[in-house]
């Protein structure tokens, strides 16, 4: 008896909790106006201007998502990197970048809010200098760069004091022999003395009248140069004949040779020029 009435109290209270549970809103029992509802619900707008989902170094890369109000917005990250927010004014930085700081600010006009780097820890006070390492092997040299303009004149300096007189130099290396000038004319003989001691000279007599003008003596002999230049292996000169060659002058370098009625040049010189005559 005991146990029937026990069985009956359990069915009832199992009919009672089942029928205080929601009906499921895809059952046919629901209303469809309730079904409608619950698939038409709007998205729910950001408690923020600007959301930011999840800011963190990972992998070496600073990765920022979030939202903003407008979509397709421009998001600026430290006024410096831009991206276009999505149609649904999501954004999403990842780029190799660690803030200083760790904080980060964001930038989506006319909003601006900032945001703590996860996995990001700020820059310490400078440590003290290491110890010099050594020096590596010189590189090669760079291009000539291009001469600069030239300075102003300095003042002129002090003169410095007089060095001191330095080694003799060797002598240098004996010239060719120049040409042989024409004998000058002989000279009449002196009166012979007289015989015995000679005297005592006498006293210094008077100045006599002055001469009339000697006869005028005869031209001397003409000359006339005979040039040549721009000679391929060497320059030679000759006279016309009955001509005599007199001398001659290599151009630029070099000793004349003489030959006969003619001379030359070596290959070193640009030109000869020779002095001939009739006799």
């Amino acid at each position: 008896m005991r146990s029937s009435l026990a069985l009956t109290l359990l069915l009832a209270l199992s009919g009672a909790a089942l029928a205080q549970q929601p009906a499921d809103p895809g059952s046919p029992g629901r209303p469809a106006q309730t079904r409608e509802r619950a698939k038409a619900r709007p998205a729910q707008a950001p408690n923020q201007p600007i959301m930011v989902y999840d800011a963190r170094i990972e992998a070496g890369d600073l990765r920022i998502s979030g939202s903003v109000r407008k979509p397709g917005a421009i998001v600026v990250l430290d006024d410096d990197i831009s991206i276009q927010a999505d149609r649904r004014g999501r954004f999403v930085f990842r780029l190799p970048y660690r803030p200083s700081t760790c904080v980060v600010t964001l930038k989506s006009e006319p909003d601006e809010r900032e945001a703590v780097v996860a996995n990001c820890a700020p820059e310490g006070p400078p440590g003290p200098p290491g110890p010099q390492g050594t020096a590596g092997p010189p590189g090669e040299p760079g291009a000539k760069g291009d001469q600069g303009p030239q300075g102003e004149t300095g003042p002129k300096g002090d003169a410095g004091p007089k060095g001191e007189t330095g080694p003799k130099g060797e002598a240098g290396a004996q010239g060719p022999a120049g040409l042989q000038g024409a004998p000058g004319p002989k000279g009449e003989p002196g009166e012979k003395g007289a015989s015995g001691s000679q005297g005592a000279p006498g006293p210094r007599g008077q100045a006599g009248p002055p001469g009339g003008m000697g006869a005028r003596g005869e031209a001397g002999a003409a000359l006339w140069p005979v040039r040549k230049s721009d000679c391929a292996g060497g320059c030679t000169v000759t006279c016309e004949a009955g001509e005599t060659l007199v001398t001659a002058h290599c151009l630029k370098a070099g000793t004349p040779t003489y030959d006969g009625e003619g001379a030359a040049c070596p290959t070193e010189a640009t030109g000869i020029v020779g002095f001939c005559t009739r006799p």
